[in-house]
Parts: C-alpha cells; sequence; structure tokens
C-alpha cells in the first residue's frame, strides 16, 4: 500500500464524458487493459479527443505497477 502523500491528486482527465483520474485506475484495476477497453466502458476518447495521449500514458503506467 503506498502512501496517500505519494498518491497524485485526482483530475479530470476526460472533460467530455467527465472521468476523472481515480475511475480510469479503478478500471484498470477491474481488469481493463487498453483504451480501447476504457473508451467502452468510461467512454473516455468518444467526445473530443483531447484525453486519448493521458489515457494511454495512464495504462501504461498502471500496467508497469
Amino acid at each position: 500500500m503506498h502512501s496517500p502523500l505519494e498518491q497524485k491528486p485526482d483530475y479530470l482527465v476526460c472533460i467530455c464524458m467527465g472521468v476523472m483520474h481515480s475511475e480510469v485506475v479503478t478500471a484498470i484495476k477491474d481488469g481493463a487493459t487498453t483504451f480501447a477497453d476504457l473508451s467502452d466502458i468510461l467512454g473516455v476518447g468518444t467526445g473530443c479527443n483531447s484525453c486519448i495521449e493521458e489515457v494511454h500514458d495512464i495504462v501504461r503506467e498502471e500496467l508497469e505497477k
């Protein structure tokens, strides 16, 4: 378990769908392993597309843990 001080503050990743960083992380922990999975589950990347790179980065970071 990580110290709360080591965690990034929660923030809005996908403005169009109102998806927070914590929601993306939870979906990954629940089995989503690709951007396509997260798009299907949370709707990220289906609006203006500005969050696509950030979501890919989050997936990579979480799967490396």
